[in-house]
């Protein structure tokens, strides 16, 4: 064993991740990727045809999500296990508990690899036995521009409404596991404060927008924007908004939280959960209780922290009554933020932890 030398080419890294279906976790290993291509041949490799690969060069070997991708064929990845050098497996915890089965075959790889010490904790606390390291996801380039006036046509509306109206804006966006996302809680959050508040509009981004509670918050005051904006589009969308409602009962890490801070937003969340390494005390809200995040997963068995209602309301009314300040105060904690999660200063740690276990 060895460590690798900073800005030495040696030898080479697979990394197995979804590369024809896009889910949050290709977000991420792509931006892995690029930044060990800087220390290393990497060959990207389709999470499904992983284990038909039956390897003669003992590779070190990335799985990105590492249970998804092995939980199915987990007999067949015994079988080819002695054939790599280390295997370095990534994976979040969307629960404070991870289930036995899961952390049996966690304990076979040779290291793991999550974004969080909350995520870190909840394998540790669940059992697991291999080295578990915390690398944090980074920022992409665009968040670091400047703003601009939107391109798109959808915002360019939106941001002439907010010239002519000047309503606050809150935005939340819901791609997938609308109750593990907390969608039920932005409904009870918005229909009492718009009833506090009347200049306050929700912007709800959903991709999908079959939820039924997607239609029960479009009845609100609510601009709805389905589907899919491509990164330069969506910082725009942040940017015209005020404030983010992060009201997730679960994840290891939730990177739209982080984005948004990056943009000067506003965020609101639980005061229990990942997002609390990352956000200042003062987006902090009381955690009411912790529920089951997903009932009847295989992985993530455990609970996670509900916001309470009430406090959220408040704490969105004392910024909107003072929103000036708390847009002059956010505008400084952003400017750390992009200075220390970037994808350049994140994958440094990434290489260490890397070439730490790389044979």
């Amino acid at each position: 064993m060895y460590h690798r030398i900073p800005g030495l080419k040696k030898s080479f890294l697979w990394y197995v991740y979804p590369i024809r279906h896009r889910v949050s976790f290709t977000i991420i290993a792509k931006e892995h990727v690029k930044q060990l291509r800087k220390y290393y041949t990497v060959y990207e490799i389709e999470e499904k045809a992983f284990l038909s690969i039956v390897p003669y060069s003992q590779p070190n070997v990335c799985v990105h999500p590492y249970l998804y991708a092995l939980l199915s064929e987990f007999d067949v990845y015994s079988r080819l296990k002695a054939r790599y050098s280390t295997v370095f497996g990534f994976e979040v915890a969307d629960s404070d508990r991870i289930s036995p089965i899961a952390i049996n075959a966690v304990n076979q790889a040779d290291v793991l690899i999550v974004p969080s010490e909350w995520s870190r904790q909840a394998y540790l606390r669940s059992g697991t036995k291999i080295p578990v390291h915390v690398v944090p996801h980074g920022l992409r380039k665009e968040f670091y521009r400047k703003k601009r006036l939107p391109v798109h046509p959808t915002l360019q509306e939106l941001f002439l409404m907010k010239m002519k109206r000047n309503p606050v804006l809150i935005f939340f966006f819901i791609w997938h596991s609308s109750f593990r996302k907390g969608l039920d809680l932005v409904y009870k959050i918005m229909k009492r404060l718009q009833k506090e508040r009347d200049n306050v509009v929700l912007v709800l981004n959903a991709v999908y927008p079959g939820d039924k509670l997607v239609s029960e918050l479009a009845k609100l005051k609510t601009v709805l924007l389905v589907g899919w904006y491509n990164l330069p589009d969506f910082v725009d969308l942040m940017d015209i908004c005020d404030i983010y409602l992060l009201t997730s009962r679960g994840g290891g890490f939730e990177m739209l939280g982080l984005e948004a801070l990056a943009r000067g937003e506003i965020v609101v969340a639980p005061d229990k959960g990942p997002w609390t390494e990352y956000l200042p005390k003062e987006s902090l809200v009381k955690t009411a209780r912790f529920v089951t995040v997903l009932p009847n997963n295989p992985i993530h068995i455990g609970k996670g922290p509900e916001i309470d209602v009430e406090k959220a309301v408040d704490k969105l009314c004392e910024i909107i009554d003072n929103l000036s300040e708390w847009k002059e105060k956010y505008a400084k904690y952003s400017i750390y933020i992009r200075k220390n999660y970037s994808w350049d200063a994140i994958g440094i740690k990434l290489n260490q932890v890397i070439s730490k276990y790389y044979k």
